[in-house]
């Protein structure tokens, strides 16, 4: 049986580019005219993300910690950290922004008291990043500001009604603009003492690093057959034990998340590409028609066909 390799364990897109290592995205009800939510399953990334939950209910997990978003704040997502959200609400209106970037830009050549004492100790995992600041927090609206300055860089980043899209920059003044920002943000958050001690965490969560090797494995072979002791194996349990510990820390069954993996993956096809829904039924794993249109339908509200046309 094939092993996945340690590398495929986090996500493999690429956040802006190599000479600007930064990205910021957005979302905007409604995403499609379906009742398709907002929502990025499980995954996680070395590079560090703020968000932004402007308008609507959210859930959010951070190394399957849960946090109900009732109102407007930010969360920060440190390096490994594995996070998912979706919005709550079928009719509700929702804007979230994110913003994703690699701490190393922020590194000075210089060991000042900036490098040594806040970029070094989070980048070793020293420090920690607070999950959410609120409105409760004193340093919110600075934080408010700092951020809108820093999405304003990005061009065309404008509120919409399509899938999330990403935003990048295209020159040294935008990436300058976006630092400052960055460090207006870091120095409210070390004013408030919101930057905490890592030390003391532990290490990391073995069940973290399980589900993490789970999920590795099924996004890679998500449109290969395969069965639940294979993904079990990947983390050294039994099919059955698996499965329960699966639904407890995901809150669905390894086969309802594949599920879900593989009609994600549909949709990616039949937005970009002109491949028939059969060929993409069987691209996705989906060895029969009839069982691909059937979860489509649960999971999209539609058809395929309906799906491409209103792309």
């Amino acid at each position: 049986m094939k092993q996945t390799s340690a590398i495929s364990f986090r996500e493999n897109k690429q956040h802006g580019s190599q000479e600007y290592p930064c990205a910021f995205y957005q979302a905007k009800s409604p995403l499609w005219p379906f009742s398709t939510p907002f929502q990025t399953k499980h995954h996680w990334h070395e590079e560090l993300e703020i968000i932004h939950f402007q308008k609507g209910q959210f859930h959010l997990e951070i190394n399957m910690q849960k946090y109900e978003i009732a109102e407007e704040c930010f969360c920060f997502v440190g390096s490994g950290e594995l996070h998912y959200i979706y919005s709550k609400g079928d009719k509700e209106d929702f804007e979230e922004q994110a913003f994703v970037f690699s701490l190393p830009g922020l590194s000075f050549a210089e060991h000042d008291p900036v490098q040594t004492q806040i970029i070094r100790p989070l980048l070793d995992g020293d420090l920690s990043l607070p999950a959410v600041v609120t409105r409760k927090d004193a340093c919110f609206e600075e934080i408010r500001r700092a951020f809108s300055d820093l999405c304003a860089v990005f061009p065309g980043a404008v509120p919409h009604t399509s899938h999330q899209d990403q935003y990048i920059l295209s020159n040294t003044a935008q990436y300058l603009r976006v630092k400052i920002s960055l460090y207006r943000i870091f120095s409210a958050l070390t004013e408030n003492g919101l930057l905490s001690d890592a030390a003391s965490g532990g290490g990391p969560d073995r069940r973290i690093s399980a589900i993490k090797k789970a999920l590795s494995y099924m996004k890679e072979h998500a449109g290969e057959k395969i069965y639940v002791q294979d993904i079990a194996s990947q983390v050294n349990m039994n099919g059955q034990y698996f499965c329960r510990f699966f639904k407890k820390m995901i809150g669905r069954s390894p086969i309802e998340y594949l599920t879900e993996l593989r009609i994600k993956n549909a949709c990616q096809l039949l937005r970009n590409t002109d491949l028939t829904v059969m060929e993409i039924c069987l691209e996705c794993g989906f060895n029969n028609l009839g069982n691909f249109m059937n979860a489509f339908r649960k999971y999209c509200g539609c058809t395929p066909r309906q799906y491409r046309k209103s792309k």
